[in-house]
């Protein structure tokens, strides 16, 4: 025969006297092995047998539940982790891209002032053509600008966009 207890909420199996044990508390039911549980179900009742399975059945759902629980949690937290690792790095991409079309922007214009330059000292002889300049050529160019100093005074004078 089986009566639940208040207090802990275990199923408490009455057995007749020279029976091993005389009850079975939650963690007991839950942690024992099944061959455990069949040596404590001899001699009971179908009914009591019934009952005491289902109520492990029921704990170790309980069980499964609360680290389902936990192990969501966790995921959750690390996601957001994640999301916002992601979006630092989207906003330090995006600063870099925008920096980088300023300095585009800022080399064009450059590019356009020495071809206006080149056309002065070509005497405005017609368009100048440009044939194929590699990029290393065109920054080249401008770094040339930072050796300034080194022009000769005369072509310093002419050299309007670097000043």
């Amino acid at each position: 025969m089986t009566t639940p207890s208040k207090g802990s909420k275990a199923l408490k199996v009455k057995r007749e006297p020279g029976e091993n044990g005389t009850s079975l508390t939650d963690e007991e039911l839950v942690t024992m092995s099944v061959r455990e549980l069949n040596q404590h179900l001899r001699g009971l009742s179908k009914e009591e047998i019934i009952q005491l399975k289902q109520r492990r059945r029921t704990l170790k759902n309980r069980g499964y539940a609360a680290s389902c629980r936990v192990k969501r949690v966790t995921q959750k937290e690390e996601l957001e982790k994640q999301k916002a690792e992601l979006q630092q790095e989207v906003e330090k991409l995006a600063s870099e891209n925008a920096s980088m079309k300023l300095e585009l922007d800022a080399l064009r214009s450059k590019y356009e002032a020495l071809q206006n330059f080149a056309r002065t000292l070509t005497g405005g002889l017609g368009p100048l053509v440009p044939g194929k300049v590699a990029a290393t050529s065109v920054i080249t160019i401008v770094k040339s600008k930072q050796t300034r100093g080194q022009l000769g005074p005369a072509l310093k004078s002419r050299c309007a966009p670097c000043e």
